[in-house]
């Protein structure tokens, strides 16, 4: 039988009305939003990303120190910001972070990183890196130190902020890491000192950048019994150190460090002395397990200290041997198998593939 067609013109009004109704006014008014957020991100990423670039390669220009040295680390911190521009919604390139004069220069040098920063992962995040190489090129054995290495990067990154066209608060920098934190032993035996090793929080932004981020890291980069603690966040199942153990960590704000007690997931992932021992009082915190500093200080410290990861057992009184058993027969698999789905849904190519410089 025949439809009325005042019945299918009625509709069509319907719809139309529907379609121009506070509704669809809402959710057009939702999309403008989000776009404002990406474009914003997006300009946040850039900024950050040129700026780390240009000091970076001002801290290598300023130093006697050999090309491959300078070619190694060069290579990781271009490679590390290009991945994140990769994998940010509004997807970005290596000439969204540079200007042409520069772009040129750095690709003739540094050709390694423009081609595999889409293709291959890195192992770690751009402020880890500079903490490494504030540790293992500049020499920074004491807290002093290291903080006064820091200090000096952060106010460069400040004052080039200050000088940009659209002005950015220090907290938008993609790059900064808020909280940096080290960690050492006290061996018994050992009255001669002992070394500091330092972490940082995870310096880069999105939800989806993060774990990603921690995923790698947990597969590649920290110590089996960190990315123990951090798949096992939600269950309780913390590391146990040694009384010689202790970890400190300290916040950067206003040109300054000052001490920072442990947040709540912290005390949860290690039962460890840490310095302040007073923490975080709130339920939960907002970052996910894995992002905080101690993470990537007390991966330093089992990996830099020999002996020292036999003495770590969990709070089921495991044995750290069981600790290895489980990383290698689910752990692994399992921030494999999480990476592998993250990536998939930035269409990152498989299979892994990890960033190494020459």
């Amino acid at each position: 039988m025949d439809r009325d067609p005042r019945a299918t013109l009625q509709g069509s009004v319907n719809l139309t009305d529907q379609m121009q109704g506070p509704g669809h006014a809402a959710f057009q008014d939702r999309s403008r939003v989000l776009a404002r957020k990406e474009e914003r991100d997006k300009s946040h990423l850039k900024i950050s990303g040129n700026l780390f670039i240009k000091q970076f390669l001002h801290l290598l220009t300023k130093r006697q120190l050999a090309e491959d040295i300078k070619t190694q680390y060069m290579e990781k911190v271009l490679h590390a910001v290009f991945f994140f521009g990769r994998l940010h919604k509004r997807q970005m390139r290596p000439n969204d972070f540079l200007e042409p004069s520069t772009l040129q220069t750095l690709q003739a040098k540094y050709p390694q990183s423009f081609q595999q920063y889409g293709t291959h992962l890195p192992s770690l995040t751009p402020y880890s890196i500079l903490l490494q190489f504030g540790n293992e090129v500049v020499g920074c054995s004491t807290q002093e130190e290291m903080e006064s290495f820091l200090r000096e990067f952060n106010s460069a990154v400040q004052t080039a902020m200050q000088q940009q066209e659209h002005i950015m608060k220090p907290s938008n920098f993609i790059f900064r890491a808020a909280i940096v934190s080290y960690s050492f032993y006290r061996e018994p035996q050992n009255k001669a000192g002992f070394p500091l090793f330092y972490g940082a929080s995870l310096s880069c932004s999105g939800e989806a950048e993060r774990e990603i981020m921690i995923s790698i890291l947990c597969l590649r980069t920290w110590h089996k019994a960190v990315a123990f603690a951090v798949y096992h966040g939600l269950d309780d199942l913390a590391i146990v150190f040694p009384d010689e153990v202790q970890c400190r960590a300290f916040c950067y704000s206003n040109g300054a460090f000052k001490e920072k007690p442990p947040c709540v997931k912290c005390k949860k992932m290690y039962h460890v002395d840490f310095q302040p021992s007073v923490g975080d009082t709130r339920e939960d915190v907002q970052w996910p397990y894995g992002n905080c500093a101690e993470n990537e200080s007390l991966s330093k410290l089992l990996q830099g200290v020999p002996g020292l990861q036999e003495k770590v057992t969990t709070t089921d009184l495991d044995t750290y041997q069981s600790i290895e058993q489980e990383f290698a027969s689910k752990i692994e698999a399992s921030f494999r198998d999480q990476l592998i789905k993250l990536l998939q849904k930035k269409n990152f190519p498989l299979p892994l593939q990890f960033f190494e410089p020459q």
